[in-house]
């Protein structure tokens, strides 16, 4: 009987427009994640892909082996939970309407793959084969975290024949990765400990589940982070200047005890999570202000001693493209206070995202956020090295 040998993903490290992005499972080394991902009698290793930067044609690569010798088959997988295509009976038509449901919210992103002549040697391997991807929804998904089983068939006169199953977990993001991230690889024994981690993806697109647009993608981490109940507000840095230790905090969240962490920490989260997803973020710092009234990461919006007046020497948060007075932060570290008056016990919450920096207004970041001292910017848009 035929037999899968390998299935290969990112078989291209110098392109990302037919197949997948080049990753690594952390910061450690040894951990880079290379084509074969899936090979018969090993652990699957999982692909991701950047759904903006694929173009109209996705393609895989697959081996065989106990094929004819010197002979050919035409190969294809299908999704193995596709419903049957009849379905009889009110129990089957149940059934079928229902891992239709599941295959759309949960299912496999990377539709089936194309049949295709493949030719095998006297040994009966084949070679290295490329096939088409067909029904994928790989650009119409948005962010997430999928996986997909294929049934892999030969075809016996008019009748396919099953033969072996393969499991893949796919990420998907929006575009390439942006920095800290890369995606060179390195030679001559080097790593480039850059790469997107399967560690971040695994927290980036659960944060941002379903976001189609980078927008969405830096709103929704952004309220992931400032959300999550393990965090709260220390001004003490605790993941690191240069460079920022992601590696500690996906352990500390990991972990599931509380931990605190300052404005940098959140704007190294917020910038290095978003722009493993295609985002464009920087890091940027206001110093010397007073504030108004804010509510730390962590903070109970109904709870007034949680409101508390901050005096910084500076301040670090995320901005979008560039830094200045017309550009826009996100804030994952603390809530503003929208209540025009500052003097009573009623806050209405906001947490800064996509907020003009502004000056003046009422509906601009500093407005809100700035009751004295001149809070200058540093024009120095900083991404922060991971490790």
């Amino acid at each position: 009987m035929v037999k899968v040998k390998e299935v290969h993903f990112n078989y291209d490290q110098n392109s990302a427009t037919a197949d997948a992005l080049n990753i690594r499972k952390n910061q450690t080394i040894g951990t880079l994640i290379q084509a074969p991902e899936w090979r018969e009698g090993q652990p699957s290793q999982p692909a991701a892909y950047a759904v903006n930067a694929l173009g109209n044609i996705v393609r895989i690569k697959a081996k065989f082996s106990n094929g004819p010798e010197k002979g050919t088959l035409k190969i294809r997988a299908i999704d193995a939970y596709m419903p049957p295509p009849e379905p009889s009976g009110c129990l089957g038509w149940l059934v079928y309407w229902l891992l239709l449901i599941l295959q759309a919210i949960f299912g496999n992103v990377l539709g089936n793959v194309k049949e295709k002549d493949v030719a095998f040697n006297a040994q009966g391997n084949s070679g290295l084969e490329e096939f088409e991807l067909v029904n994928h929804r790989l650009k119409q998904s948005g962010v997430g975290i999928h996986t997909t089983t294929w049934k892999w068939q030969f075809k016996q006169g008019n009748q396919w024949v099953d033969f072996g199953t393969t499991d893949h977990k796919v990420y998907l993001v929006l575009d390439i990765p942006a920095g800290p991230w890369q995606q060179q690889v390195m030679s001559g024994g080097m790593e480039n400990t850059q790469l997107p981690w399967v560690d971040a993806l695994e927290v980036a697109c659960a944060w941002a589940l379903g976001a189609t647009t980078k927008g969405m993608a830096a709103r929704k981490i952004t309220e992931g982070l400032n959300a999550n109940s393990l965090l709260s507000y220390n001004p003490i840095t605790f993941f690191g200047s240069s460079p920022y230790f992601l590696s500690s905090f996906l352990g500390q969240l990991k972990a599931g005890n509380p931990f605190q962490l300052n404005c940098r920490d959140c704007a190294d989260a917020v910038t290095t999570l978003s722009n493993l997803l295609g985002c464009d973020l920087w890091e940027g710092v206001m110093q010397s202000l007073n504030t108004r009234k804010i509510l730390g990461i962590g903070g109970n919006a109904a709870v007034e001693l949680d409101w508390k007046n901050w005096s910084w020497g500076w301040h670090e948060v995320a901005w979008l493209h560039a830094i200045g007075q017309n550009e826009h932060v996100y804030d994952g570290c603390l809530q503003l206070d929208m209540d025009n008056n500052y003097n009573d016990l009623v806050h209405i919450a906001h947490l800064p995202i996509k907020m003009k920096f502004g000056q003046n207004d009422p509906n601009d970041y500093r407005y809100r956020l700035v009751e004295s001292n001149p809070c200058t910017l540093e024009n120095v848009p900083r991404r922060r090295q991971v490790a």
